[in-house]
């Protein structure tokens, strides 16, 4: 893995957005495990993070070529 590669990698762990996803994919497993939601319920609110998550990802890109500076 060349180091742009790894430097990609870390900005995603570092990013709030990734862990706001990643906390909302485990409450729903989490909440299916425990059988306060259904299977289905689990991959519609999987689904919903997963879109949140890349709308957050597109407008901070939109956003950053707009303003001609990269935001991280």
């Amino acid at each position: 893995m060349n180091t742009q590669t790894t430097n990609k990698f870390l900005a995603i762990f570092k990013s709030r957005k990734f862990w706001a996803c990643f906390l909302a994919v485990l409450a729903a497993v989490g909440s299916c495990l425990y059988g306060e939601i259904t299977v289905w319920q689990m991959l519609q609110a999987i689904v919903a993070a997963a879109a949140a998550y890349a709308t957050g990802v597109a407008i901070e890109d939109a956003g950053s070529n707009i303003s001609g500076t990269r935001l991280s």
